[in-house]
């Protein structure tokens, strides 16, 4: 029978699939994320209870959500424009400071290649609904980073989330979100950002840099700024903030 488990719960080999299909999730950027790179070790080890998998039958790693709790006063409304990287570094903190948290917040839902198109990712956002409500948190909210965004580099994304074919949303995760109860709250416009000299953006490109400019990169939601002359680059991404009750 399929089962949820936490972080401390998982084996060696299912450590190594939840690794794994957190690296081919996301385009090369995103992992030089310096947010990522100061918190992840720390979620892991602040908040076990929050990180959890579906498991198979066979104990094999389906999918999973990270997430942890953080504090906000404020209207949903009023959430942070920084949204993503806001997010995980207020959770940090707060726990930290030993302040109370009342939100649940979800950085990412990741369902493995194979068992994709199942329903899974609904299952897993069904039972992140289940333990907002455990912990007794107000709501889940998630800065989600639309799947196919990433083939329209140049749109904004408030033009993109009211994209439709055959009269349904365009992007299957906003989609998938919307039909499983979410309320969409705003676009958060600098979710993500990453700056870097440019060797450093060389090495992300692939390429020798001679020209400032908005340069693409496969899998990024948005252009890169290249400015030569002063040795710098800056990719800042946008996601949506939406709220499950």
């Amino acid at each position: 029978m399929e089962k949820f488990i936490n972080l401390k719960a998982l084996d060696i080999t299912q450590k190594e699939q939840y690794n794994k299909a957190v690296s081919n999730a996301f385009p090369k950027i995103i992992s030089e994320s310096q947010v990522i790179k100061r918190n992840w070790s720390k979620l892991e080890n602040y908040f076990p209870e929050y990180q959890q998998f579906l498991i198979s039958k066979d104990n094999e790693l389906i999918g999973f959500i990270n997430a942890l709790p953080f504090q906000f006063d404020s209207s949903l409304n009023e959430l942070s424009d920084s949204g993503w990287d806001w997010m995980f570094s207020k959770g940090i903190s707060d726990f930290e400071n030993m302040i109370k948290p009342n939100y649940l917040g979800g950085l990412q839902v990741i369902v493995r290649s194979k068992f994709q198109s199942r329903g899974y990712s609904k299952r897993i956002l069904n039972h992140a609904k289940d333990l907002f409500r455990e912990y007794k948190l107000l709501n889940l909210v998630i800065p989600i980073r639309p799947t196919e965004k990433e083939k329209f580099p140049r749109m904004p994304m408030s033009t993109y989330l009211n994209l439709k074919t055959d009269g349904k949303v365009f992007d299957p995760w906003i989609r998938t979100h919307i039909t499983g109860g979410a309320e969409i709250i705003k676009v958060c416009r600098e979710s993500m950002t990453m700056t870097g000299d440019i060797s450093f953006w060389e090495s992300i490109l692939n390429r020798k840099i001679i020209e400032s400019g908005k340069y693409e990169l496969d899998g990024a939601l948005e252009l890169i700024s290249i400015d030569v002359a002063n040795n710098i680059g800056h990719y800042v991404e946008p996601n949506i903030w939406i709220k499950y009750n």
